[in-house]
């Protein structure tokens, strides 16, 4: 009897959560679209099921990830605002780099720790310094990440930056 009340438990979270990213998702393709038709939402609902049953060990999977709640939701809209931020910041300074005459480019691969345990949270990270130019992570060695930046001042902006901080604010919720 016990099993099956566990299983039933997770039943009913699994399906709430799954209608809250359901919801979630049709919301994000309607703002997206720009207009709301039949067909849209239609389209919009097919996609948004699609999502959650091709990734439900992603959105689900309780060891990694956090809890699916507005109040977390809105730490990763944080981090990605923070993001957006920091891309501008570093497109500017490659731009700077790239535009002046004699270029000053001096590729190197740096290893910077990955500060974050989980692997969710690394890969998290690791992404997120992808996607700010002049920067590519290339692996992740025993804890460190190794990563190929333009420059020097690239390079020196990664250890404890922003970023970093705010992914492992994200761990510490979960925890």
């Amino acid at each position: 009897m016990g099993a099956r009340c566990r299983m039933e438990t997770k039943f009913k979270i699994s399906l709430k959560k799954s209608m809250f990213m359901y919801v979630l998702l049709l919301l994000f393709w309607v703002v997206i679209d720009g207009k709301i038709t039949v067909e849209s939402v239609l389209i919009g609902s097919i996609a948004a099921f699609a999502v959650i049953i091709l990734n439900k060990d992603l959105f689900f999977n309780q060891s990694e990830g956090g809890p699916l709640t507005f109040k977390y939701l809105l730490k990763y809209a944080k981090v990605i605002g923070v993001l957006l931020v920091e891309i501008v910041k570093a497109n500017i300074a490659v731009a700077k780099i790239v535009l002046k005459k004699d270029m000053p480019i001096e590729p190197m691969f740096i290893k910077v720790p990955a500060s974050p345990k989980k692997n969710f949270h690394k890969m998290l990270y690791g992404n997120l310094i992808t996607l700010t130019p002049g920067t590519l992570t290339v692996d992740e060695v025993q804890g460190n990440f190794i990563i190929h930046v333009i420059n020097r001042s690239a390079a020196e902006g990664l250890d404890g930056n922003t970023l970093e901080k705010h992914v492992l604010e994200l761990e510490r919720e979960e925890s």
